[in-house]
């Protein structure tokens, strides 16, 4: 029972530090303030708007992923058998959050030439 509240602690420390922006240097809302300037203002809005809904997107996966680690150490023979269904299901969830990053500033940056 002591190991289990140690890292439960520690998993919960890990999890507020991750989710303070400037501890993690995150975007700020001073970061969104958005100026008139047509086209590279809705560029920027886009960026801004993609950059939020993956942030808090790969933070509903962290928390997911942080379930499933602790349902396969505690739930004995099929929570082992849910928690790793749920670990590989976020893992793969932060990858397509990844990527849908990586396509959305490739596509504003083949717009911007």
């Amino acid at each position: 029972m002591k190991k289990f509240n140690k890292h439960a602690i520690i998993s919960l420390l890990t999890t507020s530090t991750l989710l303070v922006p400037s501890i993690t240097l995150a975007q700020t809302i001073d970061d969104l303030t958005i100026k008139s300037g047509g086209i590279d203002t809705l560029k920027r809005m886009v960026v801004n708007i993609a950059g939020w809904v993956a942030g808090l997107a790969g933070t509903i996966a962290l928390i997911y992923l942080i379930w499933g680690g602790v349902t396969y150490m505690t739930g004995g023979e099929k929570g082992a058998e849910s928690g790793k269904k749920m670990i590989t299901n976020a893992i793969i969830g932060l990858a397509i959050i990844a990527l849908s990053v990586v396509i959305v500033n490739a596509v504003v940056g083949v717009l911007s030439l």
